[in-house]
């Protein structure tokens, strides 16, 4: 039997810890940016517009797992920072500015490698400003998951 991708993603999201997940989150964010700039670059519009959203919809899922009821300063802290990396995202796609946007994955690579510290093998207790769960609708207008928005 030969698995693909999104099996292989599949197993690594069911076996991921609630910081775990951020990190898959991000890097699915990172890498949606990566598309997008490529596609800024080529031109291509249509790419570049489902890229962007694409990303739009993870910071969704990630400022939804917020939990402020459990620690409201690292939650307020958080949907501040998801909401300008929002607004940088589309201020550099309006304007098609590529520096912009390289920024905007250069800040998210350092707060990945930042969370990744947090999900060492010794942690095993997720963030107590994350919620369990929070499913959001991808460019498709279909519901996801955690699980779907990293395939």
């Amino acid at each position: 039997m030969t698995y693909d991708r999104k099996d292989y993603l599949q197993a690594a999201v069911a076996g991921a810890s609630p910081v775990g997940l951020v990190v898959l989150l991000y890097e699915r964010l990172i890498t949606d940016l990566r598309r997008a700039l490529a596609a800024m670059e080529k031109g291509a519009m249509e790419t570049r517009v489902a890229e962007i959203n694409h990303a739009f919809l993870i910071l969704g899922q990630l400022e939804g797992s917020l939990d402020s009821s459990r620690a409201p300063e690292a939650a307020r802290t958080q949907a501040l920072f998801y909401s300008v990396m929002r607004g940088k995202i589309f201020e550099a796609h309006l304007k098609s500015d590529r520096k912009l946007l390289e920024e905007q994955i250069v800040v998210l690579n350092d707060v990945r490698a930042a969370w990744e510290q947090v999900a060492s093998p010794r942690d095993t207790k997720a963030p107590i400003y994350l919620s369990p769960s929070t499913t959001s609708v991808d460019h498709d207008g279909e519901e996801v998951s955690a699980l779907n928005a990293t395939a």
